[in-house]
This record gives C-alpha cells, sequence and structure tokens, in this order.
C-alpha cells in the first residue's frame, strides 16, 4: 500500500464532512452575513493553481471600465497580522506583503484606486472598508467555499491542464469540494484554455455544462504582459533563445515555465511549495544554479516577487487574462448587479 493510499480514508472523512456542511446550508441552519453592496465571489475547486487572483484584478478592471467602484475582500493566507486590516483604502497601500497576505499585497498593488481588505471575516473586512471609501461592489477572493456570506455572483475558476484536481477529494487528492459543487456556480472560467487541445477543451466543457447547467461558460488565458529586470522594463522577446531558471513557488510551476517556453525561453526549473517565504540562502541556491546551468537571468513571477527578501537581481514576468470566450456576456452580467 503507498503512502497516498493510506490518505484515502482521510478523504472519506473529508467528505463526509463537507456533506454535513452542505446540509446545513441547504437547510438553512447557518446563519448567513450580508454586505449592503452586490458581492462578487471569485474561487476555485482545487488547492492553488487555477489563475483567481488575476482573474480578480481582470474582474476589478471590467468593474472600473462600467465606472462601478469595487473593492477586495481576501481571507489574507498565511500573513502575520491578524483581525480585520486594510491592505489598501484606494489611496495608498497600508500594509506590507507579511502583515497583508502575498496575495492581497499584490493585488493592491496592481489596482491602484482600489481598496483591499484581509480577514477571516469577510464581513467584517467589508464593513471596514465601507467606512474607509466610496464602494459599490465587492470582491471575494478565494470565496467558493467561503458560503457564510452571501454573494451576488459566483464565479469559479477550472484549470484546463487539471481541471478536477486528479479527480480525488483533500487530502488524496486535490478537490476542496467534489465536482457536483460546481452546481452552486453562476460563472465557470475555464483557465488556460489556450494549453489544452480543442478536443479535450470541446470534452471539458461538456462536463462543465453537465454540472452547472445554466452557468456562463468563460474561457481565458494569462498572456504575458511585460518583463522587468533590475535594469528596467524590456520587451519580453529578451527571452527568446535565452536560457533561464524559472524560480517558483506557486499552485502551478508548469504553466509558468511553459509560458516561459512558448517565450522562446530554454527553461530549468527551481521550485518550492506554494506560498513559500524566500530567504537570501534560497536566492543564493538560484544564482549558483543559474551559473551552473548558464542561464542568463533566473526568472520569476509577480507571486513570487512580493516574497523575495532584499532587492534581487531577478527577472520578473508579468501576466494578465485575456477572456478568449465569453467577455461581453461576463459584462452584461456585471452590469446587471446593482451597485451601491
Amino acid at each position: 500500500m503507498s503512502a497516498r493510499d493510506l490518505l484515502s480514508p482521510l478523504a472519506l472523512l473529508y467528505r463526509s464532512a463537507l456533506l454535513l456542511r452542505d446540509e446545513a446550508y441547504r437547510r438553512r441552519w447557518v446563519r448567513m452575513g450580508s454586505l449592503p453592496r452586490p458581492v462578487i465571489s471569485v474561487g476555485n475547486l482545487t488547492v492553488g493553481g487555477t489563475g483567481k487572483t488575476s482573474f480578480v484584478m481582470y474582474l476589478a478592471e471590467v468593474l472600473k471600465e462600467e465606472g462601478f467602484h469595487p473593492a477586495v475582500l481576501s481571507r489574507g493566507y498565511r500573513r502575520k497580522g491578524r483581525g480585520v486590516a486594510l491592505v489598501s483604502d484606494g489611496g495608498g497601500i497600508l500594509l506590507g506583503p507579511d502583515q497583508a497576505g502575498d496575495e492581497p499585497y499584490l493585488l493592491a498593488k496592481r489596482l491602484p484606486g482600489v481598496p483591499v481588505a484581509v480577514g477571516k471575516d469577510r464581513k467584517k473586512a467589508g464593513e471596514l472598508l465601507l467606512g474607509k471609501a466610496d464602494i459599490s461592489h465587492f470582491i471575494l477572493d478565494d470565496g467558493f467555499q467561503y458560503r457564510i456570506l452571501e454573494r451576488d455572483l459566483e464565479v469559479v475558476m477550472i484549470d484546463a491542464l487539471d481541471p478536477f484536481g486528479g479527480g480525488y477529494l483533500l487530502p488524496w487528492g486535490l478537490l476542496r469540494e467534489p465536482p457536483s459543487a460546481l452546481g452552486r456556480a453562476d460563472v465557470v472560467c475555464i483557465s488556460r484554455a489556450d494549453q489544452v487541445p480543442w478536443e479535450a477543451l470541446r470534452n471539458l466543457m461538456g462536463k462543465v455544462s453537465d454540472l452547472a447547467p445554466g452557468a456562463l461558460l468563460l474561457e481565458c488565458a494569462y498572456v504575458p504582459c511585460g518583463l522587468r529586470t533590475p535594469d528596467g522594463e524590456v520587451p519580453t522577446d529578451e527571452l527568446k533563445g535565452k536560457k533561464v531558471v524559472a524560480l517558483s513557488g506557486i499552485g502551478n510551476p508548469r504553466a509558468f515555465e511553459r509560458t516561459l517556453e512558448d517565450l522562446g525561453a530554454e527553461v530549468v526549473p527551481f521550485r518550492f511549495s506554494d506560498h513559500h517565504r524566500y530567504t537570501l540562502k534560497d536566492l543564493e541556491r538560484a544564482m549558483r544554479l543559474a551559473d551552473a546551468v548558464g542561464a542568463g537571468a533566473v526568472v520569476t513571477t509577480e507571486k513570487d516577487e512580493v516574497r523575495l527578501p532584499g532587492n534581487s537581481p531577478f527577472w520578473i514576468l508579468k501576466v494578465e487574462v485575456k477572456l478568449l470566450r465569453g467577455e461581453e456576456e461576463l459584462r452584461e452580467v456585471v452590469r446587471s448587479l446593482k451597485g451601491g
């Protein structure tokens, strides 16, 4: 019996707990909170790697383009601070990545003018923001499993490269909930739709349609939008033909490495666990690896950048969401939500 097989009883216990929780919400035994503004939840079925942070950025920009004033609510995973806190009041960043959490800090950095708050109690976080800024809509980051707060729109991200986390619940697999939970979704976005064959994408769309009948189906890709070096911004063409070390501590490192390969780079992976807090020793190891393999640079992601100590000589690849299907339909849904 493998070590993974030993986890199957725990997965059964986890599933039982999920069933009890679902029944509690179905029968309204749980008292849910609400906010006086429309809440748009963005979440996923699996642990990490679906690109929901980038989609939150995209959705915030869409709301701004439509004339709204969005704010973001996040748990602040692995942050050092406690309670509810403002990461940004819309006028400037108030917390660093350690106190805010790496993803909320990145959201505040990439979304100037958009308030961001963190806390386990997202209702209290939203109420805090309402006292600080003019807000029309809340975007609930990683909100699919945070069911205690009512929402007006449920968006679920699915990674085309591994849509159902190997088909098993935690801790045996990567599923946070069974695929049937997609029935709660109003919008399902298939991310990295450009990285799978058309036949596989069509089959996945069919499965999603069966699991979430009536949901709006979107397809998106994550496209490079910039490359920053210690000397400033350079074209992504600088990666073509260059050997690089791909440093990452994210949920789906292979997708990052593939993006570099698509840009013409020869990639040497150097991976850490998701949300890894880098040390100076880690940076030294990355530089030694680059020297050993003859790499011209160490390239990392924006998510990883906020966890790097001090000023590193690494290159930072920036990506953004590009909707391949359903953009206007999504905008129509967003417009229909009556903001404050």
